[in-house]
């Protein structure tokens, strides 16, 4: 048995990450816009024609009011659990989409301004705005943070970046500009499709006949790759987003970089069960041991 790998456009693939449909999922990265025209040498240099307004009224349909099954159940639980805050305080949503976690934010009486490079999505998160009091939405390019005059240096209690970091290239503009905008205090989360086990093309379930388990194979890691995505591989194989693959050190080391310090980390397991049958018991352990999305929490204060 063989299961793809997952990145974004199935509906479960489109869970974690905006941008690889692979795994059959777009990516979550921007579903929002992804922001991915800066040239990065590591991963081919040039302008990566990443942005998502493209396929923005498809993505928009498959999230949805409420966002998919992941983010319901695992993702935005787990990350108002890992954020931590209280009514009042400030969010910055970098590639916020159709503003699923806003709106979940502004439920909790927290005021959340949320950002993508996708005008299209940014509309349907404003036409589906439940607290104008509380959400904000503007067209903006995650590495430009700086530039804006909405994001006032250090305003926020915190950043947000849900399943849209790996459609996004170069790293440290977006990181710069989120120290930019945090306060002293201030926390930054991430959560990705896990750049360990979840590696569009490159990574695949697997089925040992002998052993009658179930095991991740993975091609490649260590090597920072841009992937063209096909959306709608049967219907339109043209139609392609992008992906950027980076080890995790790629991430650790550019966070640390702009003064952003690792205090917390989380591995969240799929909360879909496998379908029932003889080989329900390996596939259910496989999916309890190997993690579908990483979770990330930077501080800005230096740790002792």
């Amino acid at each position: 048995m063989s299961k793809k790998n997952s990145s974004r456009p199935s509906p479960d693939s489109r869970l974690p990450t905006r941008s690889s449909r692979h795994s059959r999922l777009p990516s979550p990265v921007s579903r929002r816009g992804t922001h991915g025209a800066g040239p990065d040498p590591r991963l081919g240099g040039g302008a990566a024609a990443a942005d998502w307004s493209h396929v923005a009224d498809w993505y928009d349909e498959l999230i949805g009011e409420q966002g998919s099954s992941h983010q319901q159940k695992t993702i935005i639980p787990g990350v108002l659990r890992v954020l931590d805050l209280k009514p009042g305080q400030k969010v910055l949503d970098i590639a916020c989409g159709q503003g699923v976690l806003c709106r979940a934010l502004a439920q909790k009486g927290i005021s959340t301004v949320g950002i993508d490079l996708a005008g299209t999505l940014i509309d349907a998160a404003r036409q589906r705005q439940t607290n104008p009091t509380l959400e904000q939405y503007h067209v903006a390019d995650a590495r430009k943070l700086q530039t804006y005059q909405f994001i006032s240096p250090g305003s926020f209690d915190a950043a947000v970046c849900i399943l849209a970091i790996q459609n996004m290239t170069p790293l440290s503009p977006i990181w710069q500009g989120v120290r930019h905008a945090l306060k002293p205090s201030g926390s930054l989360v991430i959560v990705m499709m896990h750049p360990c086990f979840r590696i569009p093309q490159k990574s695949s379930w697997q089925w040992d006949n002998v052993s009658q388990s179930q095991y991740r194979r993975i091609d490649s890691y260590l090597s920072s790759e841009k992937i063209p995505i096909a959306m709608h591989p049967g219907s339109n194989p043209d139609q392609t987003t992008l992906t950027f693959h980076r080890p995790l050190q790629a991430y650790i080391n550019t966070l640390g970089s702009a003064g952003l310090w690792i205090d917390h980390v989380e591995e969240w397991i799929s909360h879909k069960q496998p379908p029932e049958g003889k080989k329900f018991a390996a596939l259910e352990k496989t999916r309890r041991e190997i993690p579908l999305f990483l979770a990330l929490r930077t501080k800005t204060t230096t740790p002792r």
